[in-house]
């Protein structure tokens, strides 16, 4: 019989946490692109606005994204 490492043992909590954050950082990251991308249409957002504030969600979900990597998916 082989016995498994408790290591990489996940409950169900920590499961739905690991990919709530990664769909969270690739929310962030997908909105970010969205502000610079369609920003006078989609959000009315004027366009000296929408890159800064794009940009800065782009950063931020990449980020979390390293965050829940590093927390989650590096043992």
């Amino acid at each position: 019989m082989k016995m498994e490492s408790d290591e990489y043992k996940t409950t169900g909590l920590e499961a739905v946490v690991k990919y709530l954050g990664a769909i969270m950082a690739l929310a962030y990251i997908g909105i970010g692109a969205m502000f610079i991308a369609r920003s006078e249409t989609v959000f009315h957002v004027p366009g000296e606005y929408a890159m800064p504030l794009g940009i800065l969600l782009i950063a931020y979900g990449l980020f979390r994204g390293y965050k829940v990597y590093q927390r989650f998916f590096q043992k």
